[in-house]
């Protein structure tokens, strides 16, 4: 009797060591690969042989909320949550929910309980994000002291501007987190801006009132800028969240100095190439291209005349052009992983973007998210263990962040507004973004070290 029994206690903490229902990871398992109607079948099945499993529930209603089918999603949640009240992730589930559908009295009730237990860190966060932003924020003020100033354009005539009612975008953070680098129409044209982040103080690094010049990226060692020009738009501001960031006849990556100086072109093609991103080494550059149609490209694949946009990688010196992706749909701003080896993307699926990953050699496309909202703009972690990007899931561009496998997805911003175009400082610690939440698009920084506490999400559900 005895023996048995420690026998049994012996195959539980194997079990309970070994982790969770190997019936429910399958289901995890094809949700990761995008199988979501054999996911469902998996976890109602689960459900059906063990009516008190609650993560079965859990996970199900997570699968459907991603699919935006908020009524499944509920019911699975609210089975969920009756089955383990104690959970306080099963509950910021039916409140995200709630809130999203626009019942926010019961969304604030759901949360309500989770602050008035001791929750952990990753759930506050979580619902921090959901109700504003999940870290501190502020607005990095990149008008000068007035609201009009003037200055001379390339052709020696005085421009007179309105700082306060244009647009700042396009922003670069250097690897040593000390400067940063957006475009802003100030001029009716986009130039490029250098901003030291502890003096504030500005400096214009273009000057060509006929071109705009936007998208800017650092080199590794800090000392040099990739960026895009185009024909100007007449001080439009380029809408950045299609895959190719605009839609121009023609656009090309040119190479300078951190000073402005020693400006040149990287390609020298027809076409339109973009979203220029320097390898971890500094000796290549990722970009988007559409219709590379003169000079050799080399292997995995020759260019190709279609209207699509493929994933490119060059050599800093415009050598050794290689096309990594061959798809008849959009694939668009490229980031390398910190160890160089693999390239995440935003990809058209179906008429929707989502974050698609490749070797940086080329080879097998594999598709990391599986959503019915789109996917943009991703940026890896200094570590290469998260992926930063936007996303339009309940029509809000919003900032959220993702492991590199496509799992885990938190939102970071729920704020008023739109948020596009993330880069990260090297130490991980600062985030800077666009967003139009000040009525015009400005740059803000978000300090990745100070997340919302517990005491200000309870002043902020108050206020709400």
């Amino acid at each position: 009797m005895n023996a048995r029994f420690f026998l049994f206690v012996a195959l539980s903490l194997i079990l309970f060591a070994c982790g969770e229902d190997p019936a429910v990871k399958r289901g995890k398992e094809l949700v990761k690969t995008g199988d979501t109607a054999a996911a469902i079948r998996q976890f109602e099945s689960v459900i059906k042989n063990k009516p008190s499993d609650a993560e079965s529930y859990y996970q199900l209603g997570l699968v459907y909320e991603e699919l935006q089918d908020t009524l499944q999603a509920s019911d699975a949640f609210a089975n969920a949550q009756r089955l383990a009240p104690q959970r306080s992730e099963i509950t910021l589930a039916l409140g995200r929910l709630h809130w999203h559908t626009g019942n926010r009295d019961l969304a604030i009730s759901q949360f309500q309980t989770i602050l008035s237990s001791s929750s952990k860190e990753d759930i506050l966060l979580q619902l921090a994000a959901l109700t504003g932003d999940g870290y501190h924020v502020q607005r990095l003020r990149t008008e000068g002291s007035d609201d009009y100033e003037q200055t001379f354009t390339e052709k020696g005539n005085i421009m007179t501007f309105t700082a306060k009612y244009t647009d700042d975008y396009s922003p670069a953070i250097s690897p040593d987190g000390k400067s940063l680098v957006f475009a802003s129409n100030r001029l009716q044209n986009a130039e490029l801006y250098l901003m030291d982040l502890n003096t504030r103080s500005l400096r214009q690094l273009t000057h060509t009132d006929e071109l705009d010049e936007y998208m800017p990226a650092f080199s590794p060692d800090g000392k040099s800028l990739a960026f895009v020009t185009e024909r100007t738009r007449g001080g439009m501001m380029l809408p950045p969240v299609q895959a190719s960031g605009s839609d121009p006849s023609s656009a090309t990556i040119y190479l300078m100095d951190i000073d402005g100086r020693n400006q040149r072109p990287l390609i020298d093609i027809d076409g339109a190439q973009r979203s220029p991103v320097f390898s971890p080494d500094g000796k290549k550059i990722a970009f988007e291209s559409k219709s590379l149609t003169q000079g050799n490209v080399s292997a995995p694949g020759d260019a190709d005349n279609s209207d699509t946009l493929e994933i490119y990688i060059i050599h800093t010196d415009g050598t050794n052009k290689t096309q990594l992706t061959h798809n008849d749909v959009d694939d668009g701003h490229p980031t390398w992983a910190p160890n160089g080896k693999r390239i995440a993307f935003s990809s058209m699926v179906e008429d929707i973007y989502q974050i698609s990953m490749v070797s940086a050699t080329g080879g097998q496309v594999k598709q990391l998210t599986f959503s019915n909202a789109s996917h943009y703009q991703p940026t890896f972690s200094p570590d290469g263990k998260r992926i930063i990007y936007i996303s339009n899931a309940h029509n809000h561009y919003t900032l959220w962040m993702m492991d590199a496998n496509g799992t885990n997805k938190t939102q970071l911003t729920n704020h008023v507004g739109a948020h596009f175009e993330p880069s990260l400082s090297q130490d991980g610690k600062t985030l800077v973004f666009s967003s139009d939440r000040s009525d015009h698009m400005r740059i803000y920084l978000m300090n990745l070290a100070r997340p919302v506490q517990e005491e200000e999400l309870k002043a902020r559900l108050a206020d709400l």
